[in-house]
């Protein structure tokens, strides 16, 4: 069976470290869209998507922000696409192929589409990762998508809060716990 696993990267106003998370008050603006096929009867990846965005209220990425996820300006400005251009490749990568993230990132397309009237593309509901931890007696608060892999005892080299990274320590980590309690 194929999966998506997918991840954002977000900014919004007020975007400092040491503030509490972002909830769905805030202008949430995606900054990067990544994903893999996942091929969970084999353990690999099929395929990536990984994609920049230009925000579209936020032009100036916060400071924070960049500390984050390693993603410049200057990377934004030279590489980023618009949201409705990014999505439609998106849509277009997954098909109709279950998509997987960890916890909030269908919110926050949503939320994106909104801003600017355009229609969801997905016909079906995506599934939380999170909420699924527990049933292999993983704590769901202690772990990111980007450090999920450390539930499972793998080793993964990359840049947490790099969505591309953090889908591939989701879907590693889903895989072991998976066929450890099959």
């Amino acid at each position: 069976m194929k999966r998506i696993y997918l991840d954002t990267e977000y900014c919004y106003p007020g975007m400092l470290k040491g503030t509490p998370r972002p909830t769905s008050a805030d202008q949430r603006q995606i900054v990067q869209i990544a994903a893999i096929i996942f091929d969970t009867e084999t353990g690999k990846e099929l395929g990536h998507f990984d994609q920049l965005v230009r925000p579209t209220y936020e032009k100036v990425l916060p400071e924070f922000f960049i500390e984050l996820t390693g993603i410049t300006q200057q990377a934004v400005d030279e590489n980023g696409v618009s949201f409705i251009e990014s999505l439609t490749r998106f849509a277009d990568f997954c098909g109709d192929t279950p998509i997987y993230t960890f916890d909030k990132d269908e919110e926050v397309l949503r939320q994106n589409c909104d801003y600017i009237g355009l229609k969801w593309p997905f016909s079906e509901q995506f599934t939380r990762v999170k909420a699924l931890l527990p049933n292999w007696g993983i704590d769901p608060d202690s772990y990111s998508s980007g450090t999920l892999y450390k539930a499972a005892g793998l080793d993964l080299s990359g840049h947490v809060h790099n969505a591309l990274h953090d889908v591939r320590s989701m879907a590693q980590a889903i895989d072991v716990f998976e066929k450890n309690n099959s």
